[in-house]
């Protein structure tokens, strides 16, 4: 009984390593190919910077994780799109789609400005 139970762990265990490989597959993907992606690690590192720079709370810090985290989703979650669109790239479909994946990413952008603005105005506005 306990062999069949640790042969399924083992074949669990394997299917889960699999999927992080795959997930850092895809992470290596968008660093090394997508620019959107590059000049997004480029503005967060710029953020991470400020806030070391600025005495930011330890809240700020949460919602700044949080807002990095949901923007390099959302722009994975695009790009794949965007590939998959690329089967039927002329497909109107597949444009609206694709329209509709990279408006979500504005959207998290957006966010992400009104609440680095939020963040950081009050630090810059003191400094100055």
């Amino acid at each position: 009984m306990s062999m069949g139970f640790t042969k399924i762990i083992s074949s669990k265990t394997k299917k889960h390593l699999r999927s992080y490989r795959a997930a850092f597959s895809g992470l290596s993907i968008a660093f090394n190919h997508e620019l959107n992606f590059q000049i997004e690690l480029i503005a967060m590192a710029g953020v991470i910077i400020a806030g070391i720079i600025f005495p930011i709370t330890k809240l700020e810090w949460i919602i700044i994780i949080f807002c990095i985290g949901i923007t390099l989703s959302a722009e994975l979650m695009n790009t794949s799109i965007e590939v998959l669109g690329e089967l039927k790239r002329f497909h109107s479909v597949i444009k609206k789609i694709k329209d509709l994946a990279a408006a979500a990413v504005l959207a998290v952008a957006i966010m992400d400005v009104i609440l680095a603005v939020m963040i950081f105005w009050p630090y810059i506005r003191d400094k100055f």
